[in-house]
């Protein structure tokens, strides 16, 4: 098994579950000492490391040579590049989620895929991932869809040094707070302003404010349930109010432009270049990650709404997020039933395709993330 950016938040979540599942495990990381680090405290004796670059596909085909499968989780801005490296060294290939676009970008893929005979998982962690699970195993029994909406909240206990701290990538962040998210609306695709649609919504942990961001989930839910008649698919998210003001003041003042200005330079590269100085986080987190899935339809008895709710908490040794866990626990469990045949299927796939998802979840609930699903029926 190769990990890209193993060294990194979700990486070593990855290193750490395959590693305990007895899985060979090779980290390809820019930066050795830190993959070296990771290896030791997350992998052992399982782990080798090597230095890769996700911007050549080719060199990193060469890195690859020997393993079944490569579980990306660096930049959604190499997920091209590194699903080309998978087809020039014949290895199944999973990330961690494309937003929108560059989803629908790899789906073209499937073709080139199948015909190598590999197959290309998109967006396997906690949200896309697990969310497209629950998703599935809401949907699938039910004769008809009219909806499916995915909610994404958390909570954190945790002191940060940094005045803006990041529960992943800063550039992935920006996008979501600064791209048009796409809705499935009537039938039809749309996008609207970013941050907007806001709304109180009751996760595990409470109440929370969501709103729309550009995410995977919208990308292909839809299509996956276009013959039961789906009407409706959003996805929201619950961000740290606080993260919010941060943020919308350093995007209301240009700072996340990506145009560069009158002296050649993006705003955004260097906002980007920011916050990649500020304090790194704490090597002990205290968060919990909660996602929900309410889906809507009609069974056999008639109209039915079918909700599926998991959460996610830390684990301190080794140090693991809530984020990081259920992020990349899940694509460790999806690479390991590839690789001992329990998923068959080839090409490229969104995890409500192929992941069964009875396995997956029983596997997240012997890593202490149970999935609760509650029915109910208009009156």
């Amino acid at each position: 098994m190769a990990v890209l950016g193993g060294a990194g938040a979700m990486g070593r979540a990855v290193v750490y579950d395959l590693s305990r599942a007895g899985h060979r495990v090779r980290i390809l990381e820019t930066d050795r000492a830190a993959a070296e680090r990771v290896a030791r405290r997350y992998g052992g004796a399982r782990c080798e490391v090597d230095t890769a670059d996700a911007a050549h596909p080719a060199a990193l085909a060469g890195k690859l040579l020997g393993a079944a499968v490569i579980v990306h989780c660096a930049p959604y801005a190499l997920n091209m590049a590194v699903m080309e490296a998978a087809l020039r060294a014949g290895c199944h290939y999973l990330d961690l989620g494309g937003l929108f676009h560059t989803t629908r970008r790899q789906l073209r893929l499937h073709r080139d895929f199948r015909r190598a005979g590999l197959l290309a998982i998109l967006g396997m962690g906690s949200a896309p991932g697990i969310s497209n699970v629950l998703a599935r195993a809401a949907a699938d029994p039910l004769r008809r869809v009219r909806s499916i909406g995915v909610y994404n909240g958390g909570a954190d206990s945790t002191r940060y040094a940094s005045p803006l701290p990041f529960a992943f990538s800063p550039a992935t962040v920006l996008d979501e707070f600064t791209l048009r998210p796409i809705v499935f609306e009537r039938g039809r695709f749309g996008s609207v302003p970013p941050l907007s649609g806001d709304e109180d919504f009751p996760f595990e942990l409470g109440t929370q404010r969501v709103r729309f961001s550009l995410h995977s989930e919208v990308a292909t839910l839809p299509l996956t349930y276009r013959s039961k008649g789906i009407r409706r698919c959003a996805f929201k998210i619950a961000y740290d109010p606080e993260l919010v003001r941060r943020l919308r003041l350093l995007i209301d003042v240009g700072l996340a432009d990506p145009r560069p200005g009158p002296r050649g330079v993006a705003p955004r590269d260097v906002l980007l270049d920011c916050f990649r100085r500020l304090p790194p986080p704490p090597d002990v987190v205290d968060d919990r990650d909660t996602l929900a899935v309410v889906v809507d339809g009609e069974d056999d008895r008639g109209r039915v709404k079918v909700r599926y709710d998991l959460t996610a908490r830390a684990q301190k040794w080794p140090p693991l997020s809530a984020v990081a866990r259920d992020t990349g626990l899940a694509p460790a469990i999806v690479a390991g039933m590839i690789l001992d045949g329990r998923i068959a299927e080839r090409g490229v796939l969104p995890p409500e395709r192929c992941v069964p998802a009875g396995e997956l979840l029983a596997a997240l609930a012997e890593r202490g993330m149970r999935a609760r699903r509650r029915v109910s029926r208009p009156r």
